[in-house]
């Protein structure tokens, strides 16, 4: 906490030693397992804020740290004998960053976090056409999909995935995974992705339909499943107890690459010029080093972001970048409402990377948050139709209308050369098992450097 404010500081680095270390959650709560904890100790450091060095066997249980916020005047960084202006300093930045940063032929151990938040504004399903239902039947349906729409939307539906492991990077476009451990927290009644969504509507109409025949399911203008039966999977609500290497590997390393410095990447175009607006807020001191802080804003109409660099004043290495939408933009657009029934609007993207100095004196991303969220509209007429004579029927309207969020977190633990060979050699698992959760359990990452869950996390329990 701030000793002045006694506010939380979050994301503070938290280390035993050069390769042991965690870093502290946005709620400033941190937990990590001492190696020899008669002589370890912690050293916390967070930007703007004096470095505190405290001996692991003075602690207590869930003590609170102070850290005492530090000052600098811009003099005692100048590398020059005038003060450099904000654009010369990126400039610097821009041309020292091939040498400070390596994104090549790299072995990462890390662990991530996945939250994922969904809140329905309108969820509607009406049955429009039954030729192969009894009206009384057609009825009791129309009530179960009232009791499911109202059920799905009044509830708060929120994941969380917890994975450790290791990234194998050989160079920004050419990457592979090895998960050792994961984790699902959700309660499983509450299910929220469109997809499982729409199947919970599906299979209360299914219920009703003649299970001697298989069925086409068409949605708009495109055909889902050419023979639709009963006994397939799909309908038998199996819990599933794997994800899948590609959903993994993508939640993973497309939060990675937010961090990556290589032409065009996310950071090289907010360090263009061009299309931002540079000013130097003033200096602050990170693990008792002076640093330049820079703040940014559009300069031009396709420049989307705001936020601030930290960097260091000796070698133009951005400590620290952290960005978000600037007031009135927003993100990936689609709205083909009235032709399709579809509309889309990102209108959330923001995030905090965070670095630090390897042996090598290159620098590394150390956490990467990304946040993101959107509206979605989806208007989707679906349709059974029988593969028989009579052709018989049911037609029903899904509507959907929402907020979603995902929120990705990742801590780089250790980064090491990657011999070339070893990654040819290194084959991926197409699925990855994990351990489906009905509470957070401390006990099961205890062995592990883990990011310290928030309190939402602590707290979600799943009533039976």
């Amino acid at each position: 906490m701030d000793s002045n404010t006694k506010e939380a500081i979050p994301f503070a680095t938290v280390q035993l030693g050069p390769d042991y270390g965690t870093i502290a959650n946005e709620e400033g709560g941190f937990a990590i397992r001492p190696v020899n904890p008669g002589t370890d100790s912690l050293l916390i450091s967070s930007m703007g804020y004096k470095q505190r060095r405290l001996a692991v066997n003075s602690f207590i249980q869930d003590q609170i740290i102070y850290l005492e916020p530090s000052t600098i005047e811009l003099s005692e960084v100048l590398l020059r004998n005038r003060m450099p202006t904000a654009e010369e300093i990126i400039r610097e930045v821009r041309k020292a960053y091939p040498e400070n940063y390596v994104n090549d032929l790299q072995k990462y151990q890390m662990f991530f976090r996945g939250t994922t938040y969904m809140n329905f504004d309108r969820l509607n399903v009406d049955i429009k056409k039954a030729t192969a239902i009894p009206r009384e039947q057609v009825a009791l349906a129309g009530e179960q999909l009232d009791s499911l729409a109202r059920a799905i939307k009044d509830s708060r539906l929120i994941e969380f995935q917890d994975y450790s492991g290791a990234i194998f990077l050989k160079d920004k476009d050419s990457s592979k995974i090895v998960i050792d451990k994961a984790t699902k927290l959700i309660d499983s009644r509450k299910d929220f992705s469109l997809d499982d969504v729409q199947k919970k509507a599906q299979n209360i109409i299914l219920q009703y339909l003649d299970t001697t025949l298989t069925y086409k399911l068409k949605t708009g203008l495109f055909k889902i499943e050419d023979s639709l039966a009963f006994d397939q999977d799909d309908f038998l609500n199996e819990k599933k107890t794997t994800f899948t290497n590609r959903e993994v590997k993508s939640s993973v390393v497309r939060t990675l690459r937010t961090a990556q410095w290589f032409e065009l990447s996310f950071l090289d175009k907010i360090l263009s010029t061009d299309s931002y607006r540079f000013s130097l807020d003033g200096a602050s001191y990170f693990q008792g080093n002076p640093i330049y802080v820079v703040s940014y804003r559009p300069r031009k109409s396709k420049s989307k972001f705001s936020g601030k660099l930290y960097i260091s004043s000796y070698d133009f290495a951005v400590l620290k970048a952290d960005y978000s939408f600037s007031e009135g933009k927003e993100g990936r657009k689609f709205n083909m409402k009235l032709l399709l029934g579809v509309k889309y609007v990102e209108n959330k993207n923001e995030g905090i990377i965070l670095y630090k100095q390897q042996n090598t004196g290159k620098y590394q991303p150390y956490y990467i948050k990304r946040d993101h969220g959107n509206y979605v509209y989806l208007s989707r007429p679906l349709k059974f139709i029988e593969n028989s004579k009579d052709r018989e029927k049911v037609i029903f309207d899904f509507i959907f209308e929402g907020e979603g969020r995902e929120k990705k977190e990742l801590l780089i633990l250790t980064g090491n050369p990657l011999e070339p060979q070893e990654y040819e050699g290194l084959s991926e698992a197409e699925e990855i098992p994990f351990t489906l959760l009905k509470q957070y359990k401390a006990s099961i990452w205890e062995d592990n450097q883990i990011i310290e869950p928030l309190e939402e996390m602590k707290n979600f329990k799943v009533n039976n």
